[in-house]
């Protein structure tokens, strides 16, 4: 039996793993970096439009199918990488069977909303019911409160939802694995509650932190353009920072001999 990673040392390999899988397949890097720069700027396009006519809405539906399709790819792209890797994959996947991967970006997002938007609207109009029933007003403790309390939602709720995409990755996607409770916590208890922490805070500081960074940089540079810079950290940043912390959470559920 091997030993998931929970040594600093072995976190330096794995993180090392993800940045050099990330950039070991630029073929498939760049194709995700296109679906990427099509679906923001299919958005941007759909917002221009106005409904004046049958045609109008014909147009506008075909913008949002577009964009639909190519959202579900991308996300069923991120659970492949997931996915191989749990297997033992050493290389990023190919966009083979697009089909596959949309069906997969459908059910990955069920997830998403299951575990993670539906318990925080609940939780968020909970707290302002209890507030508005009880009169309650705590000013600046109550504002402080609420967001510690959202960020150890959203820790909680991450790490059960990434619970969920690794039981489903052992039972070739399907979806009735990741709403089985039992075998979700017995996932997070295999692979370690610390590692799921620490994945989860990665993701986060990556996504919240490091890409807007990147992206104000890059905007920023003198006569680049924000246009140009949005373009370059769509194409080639974006892509990086989602095959890396896909394949990060995939790694954690790899046992080291």
């Amino acid at each position: 039996m091997g030993i998931f990673v929970v040594a600093n040392r072995k976190l330096k390999t794995i993180l090392k793993d993800a940045m050099v899988y990330a950039v070991s397949d630029w073929r498939n890097f760049l194709i995700l970096g296109l679906i990427l720069v099509l679906t923001d700027h299919v958005t941007d396009l759909n917002s221009v439009y106005t409904i004046g006519s049958i045609s109008d809405v014909l147009i506008i539906a075909s913008i949002v199918g577009v964009i639909t399709v190519l959202s579900f790819i991308e996300i069923g792209y991120g659970f492949r990488i997931v996915e191989e890797t749990v297997e033992g994959s050493t290389s990023p996947p190919g966009f083979h069977h697009p089909l596959n991967l949309f069906v997969h970006g459908i059910k990955e997002s069920l997830i998403l909303i299951v575990y993670f938007i539906l318990p925080l609207i609940l939780l968020i109009v909970g707290i302002f019911e209890f507030a508005t029933f009880t009169n309650l007003d705590l000013g600046l403790f109550m504002e402080y409160a609420l967001i510690i309390g959202l960020v150890i939602f959203f820790i909680c709720f991450n790490i059960m939802m990434q619970g969920a995409i690794l039981t489903m990755a052992h039972h070739d996607g399907s979806i009735r694995w990741g709403f089985n409770m039992p075998q979700v916590f017995e996932k997070i208890r295999k692979v370690g509650l610390k590692n799921m922490l620490l994945v989860t805070i990665i993701t986060g500081i990556v996504f919240y932190i490091v890409k807007q960074l990147i992206f104000n940089a890059l905007q920023g540079i003198p006569y680049l353009g924000s246009t140009v810079g949005q373009l370059i950290g769509t194409v080639l940043v974006a892509p990086f920072l989602m095959i890396f912390t896909t394949r990060l959470l995939g790694l954690i559920d790899v046992p080291y001999e």
